[in-house]
C-alpha cells in the first residue's frame, strides 16, 4: 500500500476539509498527517478514517521568525527520520511548503508535492511589494524540488505566470444525492461561511448588507466567527459563531443565495458546500472563485459592491432565476468538483512521481 505523508502548518478551515475528503475517498492509500495550529484538531480528527495517523508539529507558525522556523524545521526533520516508510510527501500551505521541502531534502525524500491552498503572492491584504517578495520566495524555494499542484486551475495558472511549472487537481467534495431545498419563504436569506478575517473581507460583506437595511425581507447570515467580527455591524447581519456541521448545513439549506466577499482563494470548500445545497453563487472575481462561477449560468462574479447589490436585487425580484442558477450549481459540482474526481486525480499524481 502506498504511504503518503501530509504536512501542514494550518490544520484548519479548507485544509481540514481537503484532507478529510481525500483520506476518506482513498482507502487504498495509507495517510499520515503532520499538523500544526492544533486549535480544531480535537473536533476535526474524529471525521477522518480510523487508520489515519496524526503527528503533532507544535513548533510551526505562519509568521516569519528565523528562530522559531529553525526550531520547527529541526522538529520536522526528526519526525520524518522516525517514520519507517514514506512514498510521497504532500505539503499543504506556504510555511509547510518551504520547511517541508527543506526537510525532505535533508532526509533524502525526492517525491514531494506542494499544494498552496491559496498562493501567498495573490494576497490582497498586503502591499504590492510584499506580494512581489512572496513570489520571489516561491521561486527561490524551487531549488528544493517539488511538484506544484494547485487546488484549482486558476491557482495553477498563477504559478505559471511567475515562471513556476504547475498542474492542478480541482478540490472535490462529498455531496448529498438529493439535497433538501427549502420552499420559498417570506425572508430572502443571503449566507456566507468562514472565519471573519481579512482574507474573507467582512468589511465588504457589511457594506453590501448595509445597502438593504430598509428592506426587512432580506437578511444576511455569517456562519462562523473571527478576529474581525466587529466589522459585521449592520443590523441585518446575524453572526452564528462557530457551530456544528448539522447547523451549518441547516443554515445553507434554508438560504436563498450564497455570497463570498473573499479577497483571494485557492478553491473554497465553503462554496462547494453551498453548491451541494443547490445555492446560486455571488462571488468576488478572484482566483479560486472564478473557477466556480459561470456568469449567468450558476451565479455571478462581481468586482465592486454596487455590482453585488444589483445582482442581489435581480435575484430578490426573480425567484425563478434563483432556482435555475441553484440547479446549475449542483450540476457543476457533480461534473467538475466531485470527491471521486479529486481522489483519482491525486492517485494519478502520486503514481507519476
Amino acid at each position: 500500500m502506498m504511504k503518503v505523508v501530509h504536512i501542514t502548518e494550518a490544520f484548519e478551515g479548507g485544509v481540514i476539509e481537503f484532507l478529510r475528503c481525500l483520506t476518506n475517498s482513498t482507502p487504498d492509500i495509507e495517510h499520515t498527517i503532520i499538523y500544526g495550529r492544533h486549535h480544531f484538531f480535537e473536533k476535526a480528527h474524529k471525521s477522518f478514517p480510523a487508520d489515519v495517523k496524526f503527528i503533532a508539529w507544535p513548533d510551526v507558525n505562519t509568521k516569519i521568525s528565523p528562530r522559531s522556523d529553525i526550531k520547527a524545521l529541526r522538529h520536522l526533520i526528526k519526525i520524518l527520520k522516525d517514520l519507517q516508510q514514506v512514498d510521497i510527501i504532500h505539503l499543504h500551505s506556504a510555511k509547510a511548503g518551504i520547511l517541508g521541502r527543506i526537510a525532505a531534502r535533508r532526509t533524502g525524500h525526492k517525491k514531494v508535492i506542494y499544494a498552496p491552498h491559496g498562493a501567498t503572492f495573490l494576497r490582497k491584504d498586503v502591499s504590492a511589494l510584499a506580494r512581489t517578495a512572496f513570489a520571489t520566495i516561491e521561486k527561490a524555494v524551487s531549488i528544493f524540488p517539488a511538484k506544484v499542484v494547485g487546488v484549482s486551475r486558476s491557482e495553477a495558472d498563477a504559478y505559471r505566470r511567475i515562471g513556476i511549472r504547475a498542474s492542478h487537481v480541482n478540490n472535490g467534495k462529498f455531496f448529498p444525492a438529493t439535497p433538501e431545498k427549502k420552499l420559498p419563504g417570506d425572508i430572502f436569506t443571503i449566507v456566507t461561511t468562514g472565519r471573519a478575517m481579512r482574507q474573507k473581507n467582512p468589511a465588504l460583506y457589511n457594506t453590501i448588507a448595509s445597502a438593504f437595511t430598509d428592506n426587512k425581507k432580506i437578511q444576511f447570515i455569517w456562519i462562523g466567527d473571527g478576529d474581525e467580527r466587529q466589522f459585521l455591524s449592520s443590523p441585518n447581519i446575524k453572526i452564528t459563531g462557530w457551530v456544528d456541521r448539522p447547523e451549518v448545513e441547516n443554515n445553507l439549506r434554508n438560504a436563498d443565495l450564497y455570497i463570498s466577499t473573499a479577497l483571494w482563494e485557492g478553491l473554497s470548500y465553503a462554496v462547494l458546500e453551498a453548491m451541494s445545497m443547490r445555492l446560486p453563487l455571488l462571488l468576488t472575481n478572484c482566483p479560486g472563485n472564478n473557477d466556480l462561477v459561470e456568469n449567468s449560468i450558476n451565479g455571478f462574479l462581481y468586482n465592486y459592491p454596487a455590482q453585488a447589490i444589483d445582482f442581489i436585487n435581480q435575484y430578490f425580484n426573480n425567484p425563478q432565476l434563483l432556482r435555475v442558477h441553484g440547479e446549475a450549481s449542483y450540476s457543476m459540482l457533480q461534473s467538475n468538483f466531485s470527491v471521486e474526481q479529486m481522489a483519482q486525480g491525486y492517485r494519478e499524481v502520486y503514481a507519476s512521481m
